[in-house]
């Protein structure tokens, strides 16, 4: 399999966390083993998991700022094999994910999930969801890329 990064974009305030970490529930729930929990801060978190002997990174940071380009490289440099992660439209964080694919050879995907601006309507918990399922068809797709 090619090592692959997806990236959850979009504005601050919409979701890529809630998102990213509806997708770690839905692999733990799926038989993914939590390997190490890296960090967790206020809703952010940092996890390693192994799911059909792969290893999987889930990063939730994605603001300016933050300490995502740290975390990015230290995924990267142990070798994983699908990190899942977070970013704004442009900038530092959008940056930080290019840069890892390039300098690892990371094949890179841009999601651009659905949102909604009222983070508390019933339609939006939904969007988290739907956007959560894509993101486990991209992981699995890109288990079976040669």
């Amino acid at each position: 399999m090619k090592k692959t990064i997806l990236c959850v974009m979009a504005p601050q305030g919409r979701g890529k966390t809630s998102t990213i970490r509806r997708v770690d529930e839905i692999l733990q729930s799926n038989g993914a083993k939590l390997v190490k929990e890296l960090f967790e801060e206020g809703n952010d978190f940092c996890r390693e998991h192994s799911f059909r002997s792969h290893s999987i990174g889930i990063l939730s940071l994605g603001d300016p700022n933050s300490a995502q380009p740290e975390w990015l490289k230290k995924m990267a440099d142990d070798n994983y094999d699908i990190i899942v992660c977070a970013s704004r439209f442009k900038g530092n964080t959008c940056d930080a994910v290019s840069n890892i694919t390039k300098k690892y050879g990371y094949e890179r995907f841009w999601i651009s999930p659905l949102y909604e601006y009222d983070s508390v309507h019933p339609l939006a918990i939904e969007m988290h969801e739907l956007n959560a399922e894509f993101i486990i068809k991209a992981i699995l797709f890109a288990y079976n890329q040669n």
